[in-house]
C-alpha cells in the first residue's frame, strides 16, 4: 500500500462547463481538461475533489483519468465530493450522511477505506458548513463531533480486525473545513478564525489525530481584487500511528500548491481565476509507526 501519495482540493463551482457566472465562465470553460491534466501530472494514489456541481464532471474524469476508479456522493445538495483511487489499489466507498445534520441540502462526508492484508486505512474527505455566521459556526463544531464518533466506530472495527483489545485506527481526515470562526455580536464576542483553528486542532489532537504542517499558512484567496482576504479554511489531520514524508526542509508534511506556489500576484490572480480559489493540498504516507 505504502507510499501513498493523496490530494485533497476544492475546486469553486466545478460544473465541467465554465464558472457559475457571466464574469468567471470565459477563463473556465476549459477547466475540467485543466484539472486533469494537473492531477495526472500529480499523480496522486488517491484525490478528493469538492464542489463537484452535475455529472458532467464525473463523466469526463472517468474518460481522461482512465487509471482510475471513481466515486462521488450523491443526494439533495448541490455540490458532491468526487474520489478518485489508483486502479490496483483495494479500497471500497462509504457517503456519510450523518453529516448532513438531518438537513438534505448539507453536504455528506466521503469515506474511502484502503487496504491490504495488514493495514486499514480509513480517509474521510470533507467539505464542512461554510460562514461565520452562528449557525455555519454552530454546524461545523457538530460536524467535528460526528468526525470524532465516526472514529470511534473505526477504533471499533479496527480492534475486532487485529484482536488487540488497545488498537485504534488509523485514520486521515482531510478536505474544505471552513474554518471561519465566528461573528456573533460586536468583536468582543467574536471568536476570531485563529481561535476556532486553535481550538479544532487540540479537540483532534485530544483523540490523537495530529494537524499536519503545511507549506503555506493560508489555502484560501479569492485574488487581489477581493475584499477577503487569503484565508486557512483547509486542513489535514493524521493519526499520530501513520508516517507522512517532509515536503520541506523545515518539515512541513502538506504541499499547498496552486496559487500558493507562485509569488507574483498577478499570476495567482491568473491560477485563481483558471482553476480555483482553493489550493490543492498534497501529501504523502508512508507507513505505519
Amino acid at each position: 500500500m505504502f507510499p501513498l501519495k493523496i490530494l485533497s482540493w476544492n475546486i469553486e463551482h466545478f460544473n465541467g462547463s465554465g464558472g457559475y457566472d457571466a464574469e468567471s465562465r470565459p477563463a473556465r470553460l476549459d477547466r475540467v481538461d485543466r484539472v486533469a491534466e494537473y492531477i495526472r501530472n500529480e499523480s496522486p494514489d488517491i484525490f478528493g475533489i469538492s464542489e463537484v456541481v452535475g455529472s458532467t464532471v464525473y463523466e469526463k474524469f472517468t474518460r481522461k483519468l482512465s487509471g482510475y476508479t471513481f466515486n462521488i456522493t450523491e443526494g439533495r445538495q448541490s455540490q458532491e465530493i468526487l474520489v478518485g483511487v489508483r486502479s490496483g489499489l483495494t479500497a471500497f466507498f462509504t457517503q456519510r450522511n450523518e453529516f448532513k445534520r438531518s438537513n438534505p441540502y448539507l453536504r455528506p462526508g466521503a469515506l474511502l477505506t484502503v487496504r491490504d492484508d495488514d493495514v486499514h486505512l480509513p480517509i474521510l474527505f470533507t467539505h464542512l458548513k461554510s460562514k461565520p455566521d452562528p449557525e455555519g459556526f454552530g454546524l461545523r463544531d457538530a460536524m467535528f463531533g460526528k468526525i470524532f464518533d465516526l472514529q470511534k466506530e473505526l477504533d471499533k472495527a479496527q480492534r475486532s480486525f487485529s484482536g488487540n483489545p488497545d488498537d485504534k485506527s488509523n485514520f486521515i481526515v482531510l478536505g474544505d473545513m471552513n474554518t471561519m470562526g465566528l461573528d456573533y455580536y460586536q468583536s468582543s464576542h467574536d471568536i476570531p478564525q485563529a481561535h476556532e483553528i486553535s481550538v479544532v486542532k487540540s479537540k483532534f489532537a485530544r483523540r490523537g489525530l495530529v494537524a499536519a504542517a503545511k507549506t503555506a499558512s493560508v489555502t484560501w484567496s479569492n485574488g487581489t481584487g477581493s475584499s477577503y482576504p487569503p484565508s486557512d479554511l483547509d486542513h489535514v489531520f493524521a493519526s499520530e500511528t501513520l508516517q507522512l514524508s517532509n515536503v520541506d526542509a523545515q518539515g512541513n508534511k502538506v504541499r499547498v500548491a496552486g496559487w500558493a506556489e507562485l509569488d507574483d500576484p498577478a499570476a495567482q490572480d491568473d491560477w485563481i481565476a483558471r482553476f480555483s480559489d482553493h489550493a490543492p493540498l498534497i501529501f504523502e504516507v508512508t507507513g505505519v509507526a
